[in-house]
């Protein structure tokens, strides 16, 4: 989930329902930034008493310097290995699995951490949607935090890559996401967010063998949004793998055809029964 919140209060008052309902689960929680520490050391009753939580081992709280850059700086690899060491952690301590609240505004809004952070964010969704840790479990859950007053592009990129977002719905037209067994594009493609969907498209993590695609949730997609999917389906192809367009709506099937696309990208066409 990507939570794009107004102040500190809402993260707070927002992030502790999470959190709750992690408790009620029987997971552990990790708590990641300043301002979510912040508020915790506000409001020290939160969550049934964080004092008692900490001591327990169940609540974690750590500095975004901890998490995300301590080891040897900020990367897609070092932040699976991270949340692979504390989900196994966490399964091996008793808990049902690891819920995770970070605010990763800073970030965000730091142009050298930008372009891997939605990589990350990309990797990630993936990551949990297939079975986070060793043991291939869905055990992780996250909310994602970023502060509403963020550049709307920088906002607009990291959100994107979610497959549920909270923030103002001309920010973010469209979503790429996986269910995990396939990538969905979900919303509304335009020329205005033709560039931002080729990056996330070009973030989407790399395997072997088929990429599957689901539109079944894509409302419209302009002629420039079809060149954007034939180019990423081209690139795909050429590295050896296979694409799927599944449940394509008709206006793009249509316009798909009538740019001569099939020539130019091999993709099959398929349908859920």
């Amino acid at each position: 989930m990507c939570w794009s919140y107004r102040d500190d209060a809402d993260l707070h008052a927002t992030g502790m329902a999470f959190l709750a309902g992690g408790l009620a689960r029987g997971e552990r929680l990790l708590c990641v930034g300043d301002r979510v520490a912040e508020g915790l050391r506000g409001d020290p009753a939160a969550l049934g008493g964080v004092a008692a939580l900490v001591s327990a081992g169940t609540l974690r709280v750590m500095t975004l310097a901890e998490a995300y850059v301590a080891a040897g700086g900020f990367s897609v690899d070092g932040q699976r290995a991270f949340y692979d060491a504390a989900t196994d952690q966490a399964l091996a301590d008793g808990y049902t699995g690891l819920r995770v609240l970070a605010d990763v505004t800073d970030l965000a809004g730091d142009p050298v951490h930008h372009d891997e952070l939605v990589r990350w964010e990309h990797a990630a969704d993936h990551y949990m949607a297939g079975g986070a840790g060793a043991s291939g479990m869905a055990s992780m859950s996250a909310m994602c935090a970023y502060r509403s007053d963020l550049p709307e592009p920088v906002l607009a990129d990291v959100a994107a890559v979610h497959p549920v977002v909270h923030a103002p719905a001309d920010v973010v037209p469209y979503r790429l996401f996986s269910d995990g067994t396939r990538l969905v594009l979900a919303g509304e493609v335009d020329a205005l967010a033709a560039q931002r969907l080729t990056r996330a498209l070009g973030s989407t993590p790399a395997h072997v063998g088929v990429h599957a695609l689901d539109l079944a949730d894509l409302r419209f997609a302009d002629v420039t949004a079809s060149r954007v999917l034939a180019a990423w389906a081209r690139a795909v192809t050429e590295d050896g793998g296979q694409v799927q367009l599944w449940n394509a709506p008709a206006l793009l099937r249509r316009t798909w055809r009538l740019l001569g696309l099939d020539d130019w990208a091999r993709v099959s066409f398929a349908a859920t029964a």
